[in-house]
């Protein structure tokens, strides 16, 4: 337990009521201010009139460590520091990761006596006793130097944070005489510097807030695009007022892709793309934001004027393929406090070696060129999206590239096959009409007989050329899709084979009642016209008999059972082929071997599949969906 004692002050504290409402009050005031700067203006001069100091400072870090006074408060015949530039020494990381701690430091007196603290190390642990959030934790020798050099006797510094980590600081100093704040004032002042913080960000994410709308926007303008045209230069860059110049605030933009290069506004050359493109390929980084790209890529300097800051997303890991905006140079003076590149020196005159604080605060003038105005985080993030966008889209139409690819090498292969079997088969009737013919021209045999094998050789060879063209017309006509009865489609199927169940005697089951399904109805039926036909010649067994039902419903599996004479499992994918029969031309009532080929075509069409599983000699079962099957969840 660490207990700390401070003495009351004589005068009256603030009546705690009048207090509350004050900060109320300040608080309203606030969530009012329309921009970030009178945010902070009022911010200032409130806790000024709370805590009584003299000058109070809004004070933001940039990237680099240094800060930015950006709201100031201060009393008659102070010099002003607003605007002012201080070097990321003045405050090192080892202060701000302290100040990050607590939402309070106080120091009444720059010229206090630290009083050493007894024991120095923790009876329990051994170790330095962690004072971290101690209010009168001692300051470092270079802090107090540093506000005795800038003539200030007391300080209150209150962290501002956004997101966890230290944004900037509210920094109260009091230069003519030391100020010790009583702990009322002080709870308050780390209420409102609290309550700032959280207003803060909300303000200045709500300065952004219009224009990371429109960069919504214009993202799914392009997105939109991209996905109805594979051209990925014309769908990003076509649109007048959706493009990728419109997408983030920028003087110029450019899109690099396998060597093709689209520009807008003001951008370097080609050739200088390209050589651009290759230096920002070399690095990890799938988005680069610099705002000072000749300092990094010295071949920049000649285009500085137009593109001296880059924001860049990379598209292919294997090209040098981008896009990219540019902003121009944006030179501007920086009034530094005091010289930014002499910030501190070794002093050595107690005997001890340690950091000593800048003595001088004149104003130190630095012209800034070279550099564009910095890319924020919402449009770092934007363009993280775009690429993201075009990334998915990409992969996706690589992957319908692929799928067409593995149909288009499927139906080379059946294309293959089918001329092959097409060509052989349509010639023996041809040979077999050529040998009779000759043998009727030499008056050789019976003329009579050599003419009928001609005439049931022809139309062998009609019925051949109707199968292929039945066969062409199910890949090429469109399917008429409606609601269909599979129960009512199934009598219809049988009405037209009413003669040959008659005739073989076969008994027809019907298991269930049969759903409702979405199907061409001319092609589906002539699937079971098909397949209940085969079942009824293949078969030969004394009784007969074909079962037709379902085996599930999603998707609906329709199947044609029979006890007929069965396909060996090597048969089973052979048997689709055109033309491929397992008999003699003559055997089970001939046949042109297209039917079931047929069938599969037209059931692939509707997106289904179809299979079967038999024994030889007890029958078989004829499977198909008209959908697409259900996979699980991988």
């Amino acid at each position: 337990m660490i207990l700390e004692f401070e003495v009351l002050p004589d005068e009256d504290g603030w009546p705690m009521l009048d207090l509350y409402s004050d900060l109320r009050a300040t608080m309203a005031r606030l969530h009012a201010a329309p921009t970030l700067q009178s945010f902070f203006d009022f911010a200032v001069a409130q806790i000024r009139r709370f805590t009584g100091f003299e000058r109070v400072m809004a004070y933001k870090f940039q990237e680099d460590g240094s800060g930015h006074v950006i709201a100031e408060s201060i009393a008659d015949g102070f010099q002003s520091y607003l605007g002012l530039h201080y070097p990321a020494s003045d405050i090192p990381a080892p202060a701000r990761r302290l100040f990050a701690l607590s939402w309070l430091r106080h120091l009444p007196n720059a010229d206090y006596e630290p009083i050493p603290l007894v024991p120095e190390l923790s009876p329990h642990t051994g170790a330095p006793v962690d004072l971290s959030y101690a209010s009168l934790r001692s300051v470092s020798v270079m802090y107090t130097g540093y506000l005795k050099n800038m003539g200030v006797k007391a300080s209150m510094v209150m962290p501002l944070m956004k997101n966890g980590a230290l944004w900037g600081l509210l920094a109260c100093n009091h230069e003519s005489a030391p100020r010790h704040v009583p702990f009322e004032i002080r709870m308050a002042s780390e209420f409102l510097a609290h309550m700032i913080s959280l207003t803060m960000s909300s303000k200045e994410d709500a300065e952004s807030s219009d224009y990371r709308s429109h960069m919504k926007e214009v993202l799914e303008r392009l997105m939109r695009a991209l996905h109805g045209n594979p051209d990925i230069h014309a769908a990003l860059c076509a649109s007048p007022d959706a493009n990728i110049r419109h997408y983030i605030d920028a003087g110029g933009a450019a899109l690099i892709t396998e060597g093709q290069i689209t520009k807008f506004g003001e951008t370097p050359s080609d050739e200088q793309l390209r050589e651009l493109a290759i230096w920002l390929a070399g690095r990890d980084e799938l988005v680069v934001a610099n705002d000072r790209l000749a300092e990094h890529l010295p071949d920049a300097a000649p285009y500085v004027e137009i593109a001296a800051g880059v924001l860049a997303v990379r598209l292919s890991k294997r090209r040098p393929d981008f896009v990219m905006w540019f902003r121009p140079e944006q030179a501007h003076t920086v009034q530094w406090a005091g010289d930014p590149a002499k910030p501190v020196h070794i002093d050595e005159s107690d005997g001890s070696v340690r950091l000593s604080p800048r003595m001088s605060f004149a104003i130190w003038k630095e012209s800034v060129k070279g550099r564009s105005k910095p890319w924020i985080t919402c449009e770092i993030e934007a363009a993280a999206d775009l690429r993201w966008g075009i990334v998915d889209v990409i992969l996706a139409r690589a992957e319908e590239t692929e799928l067409v690819n593995r149909k288009l090498r499927e139906v080379n292969r059946e294309l293959d096959s089918f001329a092959y079997v097409a060509s052989h088969d349509l010639k023996e009737p041809l040979r077999g009409i050529n040998h009779l013919a000759t043998f009727v021209q030499r008056k050789q045999g019976d003329p009579d007989q050599h003419i009928e094998t001609i005439l049931k050789l022809t139309r062998r060879m009609d019925d051949l050329i109707e199968s292929l063209l039945q066969y062409s017309r199910t890949g090429r006509v469109d399917l008429m899709l409606e609601d269909v009865d599979l129960g009512a489609l199934v009598d219809e199927a049988l009405q037209m084979l009413t003669k040959r169940v008659a005739e073989s005697g076969v008994v027809i089951r019907r298991s269930v009642k049969l759903p409702i399904v979405k199907a061409d109805r001319v092609r589906l039926r002539e699937v079971l016209v098909n397949l209940i036909s085969n079942a009824i010649k293949y078969n030969d067994k004394g009784e007969r008999w074909i079962e037709i039902g379902i085996e599930r419903e999603k998707p609906v599996t329709l199947y044609v059972r029979d006890n007929g004479i069965g396909v060996d499992q090597k048969n089973h994918a052979k048997i689709f082929k055109i033309f491929r029969r397992l008999h003699g031309r003559d055997e089970f009532g001939g046949g042109t071997g297209a039917g079931l080929t047929i069938a599969r075509k037209t059931i692939e069409r509707h997106g289904g599949r179809i299979w079967l599983t038999s024994t030889p000699g007890a029958g078989s079962t004829f499977f198909f969906t008209l959908q697409e099957e259900e996979r699980p969840p991988s």
